[in-house]
């Protein structure tokens, strides 16, 4: 089954570390974050923003092309990563990704494209109101949102991506405000949300979410 491998953004790997993601291995062009069940890439050499993502165990052909118009690295298999706890890894205590968004001018096109490479239907098209529209793949263990509206974007690319963790009040707390946002409630019933500001520096749409009570790893 076809899952996500690694998330790429640009800019620099402080902000990620101060926000208290585990850092996994670091040289001049790279450093490597844990996500839980999948790794994020800091590559200072890009502007900072979501870059690129890799996707594992997949029939498509493997090395680097695209899907849609995503720059995307296919590979044979997900590389194991050590088994996340119900405290989660890092001071932030990341449990995992809850969701990546994608932008697109084409829902349907878009759709289509995830399905044909990763074999991932189309679980849900969802109507967010104002002419935005959406629609859900799963990918793995990960949610993917994609994302139409009367805005137009310069073409389909990864957007931001969402992360659950063990404690979000405690998150928020430690933080504080000008980091993150309160915590309020989601759109999934019984969960909670809370956005990073753009002081945090990170330059991608970030957010963080709890996780049900009966919820375990």
């Amino acid at each position: 089954m076809t899952s996500i491998a690694e998330l790429v953004v640009g800019g620099s790997c402080e902000p990620w570390e101060a926000f208290g993601f585990l850092t996994l291995s670091s040289d001049f062009d790279k450093t490597t974050l844990s996500l839980g069940d999948l790794v994020l890439i800091v590559r200072p050499s890009f502007a900072p923003g979501m870059v690129s993502w890799t996707l594992a165990d997949t029939s498509a052909p493997l090395g680097e092309s695209f899907l849609d118009s995503i720059p995307t690295t296919f590979r044979d298999t997900h590389v194991p990563l050590p088994e996340v706890g119900r405290q989660g890894v890092g001071t932030i205590g990341c449990l995992g990704v809850d969701h990546v968004v994608i932008r697109t001018n084409s829902l349907d096109h878009t759709c289509a494209a995830i399905t044909q490479t990763t074999e991932a239907p189309v679980k849900r098209v969802r109507d967010a109101g104002k002419g935005v529209q959406q629609a859900f793949h799963k990918i793995g263990s990960v949610v993917i949102e994609v994302v139409e509206s009367p805005e137009r974007v310069s073409g389909t690319h990864l957007w931001g991506f969402v992360i659950n963790v063990a404690n979000i009040d405690a998150l928020a707390e430690h933080l504080g405000p000008d980091v993150l946002s309160t915590p309020e409630p989601a759109t999934q019933p019984g969960r909670h949300i809370a956005t990073a500001r753009s002081a945090a520096g990170l330059g991608v749409p970030f957010a963080v979410m709890d996780v049900l009570p009966s919820w375990s790893r």
